[in-house]
């Protein structure tokens, strides 16, 4: 970089032989007492001198203190090969002569920061130095554009450098080209697709930082487990190129997220990234936090799903990124049951048990009723078709994904008899009981009947009284009596329409039996007589033969 001088100055004299003391016509001026250097540049200290007319100059030459000897710089192996002077013919008047002299150093490093002198010595044995000297600071290169808003469609680019002199010509560079734009200060349309860039002009390997507006905002994401579940910890990121350093702002389901403005942090951004707090919603769940490019959740919520996207912004542009999708994954909620149709059940109709919870993924239903295990249904729809007192009692419902498990409260099904069901169910008991009577009397029928046979076999006759065994039993009464009479007697049957009634007396011993033809008959077993009726019906045949 050439740093050249203006004028401005400060004169001082030293005389070095005291026989030249009291003249007024010698002097050393530094336009420049301070010169900013940057590293690897070059830099130039200029002087002009004095001295008597009479007098012949035989040697000007530059020094610096830092040995505490007067040594040319040409003779001194610090400089070897970036040094030169380029000094001028002196010019005479009447009573001096002047000259100038320019000392360039090439090169510049840190040890090159030191106070430079300028020395001038004659024939005579005179010599004069400019005292102080020039004092030279050497820097590492500080190139910056500076942004100064100035509307709402542009701001205004200055390029600044901490060795800023006046004369310094400037450079710009639009995406690494140079433009023919040579002025310190450059206007910068916002939003605008390219990067500015500037430096002295001659010295384009000292550029200064480009600036431009935010590009590619993105938003990433952090969790533990890879898959987002309730109850964990997970980070969103929000990261951009650009230069000046953005601001970040959160948005989900396009809604804002509220900021406050923080201290800057540390970021990737050039220069330094400016970062921002945010202020928390009071509907937002405590635990979550925003700091800048990050916004956390401790722990994650079901009601964090959502498009989360993220702004960047700088004094030269905006830009949004794409929507980043948050699916938190939840066990299934507490389920849900009803049923239908409400109100009281009657048995046989049909009744629909229902069970619903909030779960992500979607859950799995599974019905059970209490005391009796799974009723091997499945689905959120539980259907009991005709149903009946015995199925009353208390069901609930199973909800399962692949993250947990959710049972439900337990739903009452009370049952009641319908009142067309009640004689059904009375008349089926009526028939049951009859059944099992007339069952029970056979049975001891039969059991009688085999007790009275086994004592006849045996050749005895039981204590007791006893039914007379079965004798049998005719019905063709009539027909009997007609063979026994002569044909004279007989009178037709057809004329016999009055059923007649026989008194029969009976007289028996104790170890008689009762003849047969009077089945049903009581035996007692003293000697009292009974009379017996029969009533006999008559069957006419249609002719009787002779």
């Amino acid at each position: 970089m050439n740093l050249r001088t203006a004028a401005r100055g400060f004169v001082a004299f030293l005389l070095s032989v005291p026989a030249l003391q009291g003249y007024n016509n010698w002097a050393v001026n530094y336009p420049v007492r301070n010169v900013c250097g940057l590293r690897g540049s070059t830099v130039e200290i200029s002087c002009t001198y004095k001295y008597p007319k009479h007098l012949k100059v035989e040697k000007r030459w530059w020094f610096t203190n830092i040995h505490n000897e007067l040594v040319d710089l040409r003779d001194d192996t610090d400089y070897t090969g970036r040094i030169d002077y380029h000094c001028g013919e002196p010019r005479c008047g009447s009573y001096s002569c002047t000259g100038t002299c320019t000392l360039i150093i090439k090169g510049l490093t840190q040890s090159d920061s030191a106070e430079y002198k300028f020395r001038v010595t004659t024939n005579k044995g005179g010599a004069y130095s400019g005292d102080p000297g020039v004092k030279l600071s050497v820097t590492d290169i500080q190139m910056e554009v500076v942004i100064r808003p100035s509307s709402l469609y542009r701001v205004q680019l200055e390029c600044h450098s901490m060795c800023d002199s006046t004369g310094l010509t400037y450079t710009w560079y639009r995406n690494g080209i140079p433009q023919q734009y040579q002025r310190r200060f450059l206007w910068f349309y916002i939003n605008s697709d390219y990067s500015a860039s500037c430096a002295v002009q001659g010295s384009k390997h000292l550029t200064s930082p480009s600036v431009y507006a935010p590009k590619n905002p993105s938003v990433s994401v952090r969790s533990p487990s890879g898959v987002i579940k309730e109850g964990s910890s997970v980070t969103l990121s929000c990261s951009s190129d650009a230069n000046a350093a953005a601001d970040y702002t959160w948005f989900k389901d396009n809604q804002p997220l509220l900021w406050e403005p923080s201290q800057p942090s540390s970021s990737e951004a050039n220069p330094v990234a400016k970062y921002t707090w945010s202020k928390v919603p009071t509907d937002h769940p405590l635990g979550h936090s925003v700091q800048g490019q990050q916004l956390s959740f401790h722990p994650i919520q079901s009601s964090d799903s959502g498009q989360y996207l993220c702004t960047a912004e700088n004094d030269l542009g905006t830009e949004t990124s794409y929507p980043f999708s948050i699916d938190v994954k939840y066990a299934p909620k507490t389920p849900s049951v009803s049923v239908r149709p409400p109100g009281e059940i009657k048995e046989g109709g049909s009744v629909t048990l229902s069970c619903s919870s909030d779960a992500n993924p979607a859950a799995d239903y599974t019905w059970f009723r209490e005391h009796g295990g799974s009723v091997e249904e499945l689905g959120k729809n539980y259907t009991i078709s005709n149903i009946t007192t015995e199925l009353g009692g208390n069901y609930y419902c199973e909800a399962r994904n692949a993250v947990g498990l959710q049972n439900s409260t337990l739903m009452f099904l009370n049952v009641t008899a319908t009142p067309s069901s009640m004689p059904t169910t009375v008349a089926a008991g009526t028939v049951a009981v009859l059944l099992a009577t007339m069952l029970l009397v056979i049975f001891l029928w039969m059991r009688r009947k085999r007790a009275s046979r086994k004592a006849r076999g045996q050749g005895g006759r039981p204590d007791t009284r006893e039914e007379s065994p079965p004798c049998p039993v005719y019905d063709n009464v009539s027909a009997l009596t007609n063979r026994s009479a002569s044909a004279a007697q007989r009178e037709p049957i057809e004329e016999q329409d009055d059923p007649h009634y026989a008194s029969i007396h009976i007289s028996r011993s104790k170890n008689q039996e009762v003849p047969c033809g009077f089945a049903g008959v009581l035996v007692e077993s003293d000697h009292t007589e009974q009379v017996l009726y029969s009533a006999i019906n008559l069957k006419r045949p249609k002719a009787v033969p002779e």
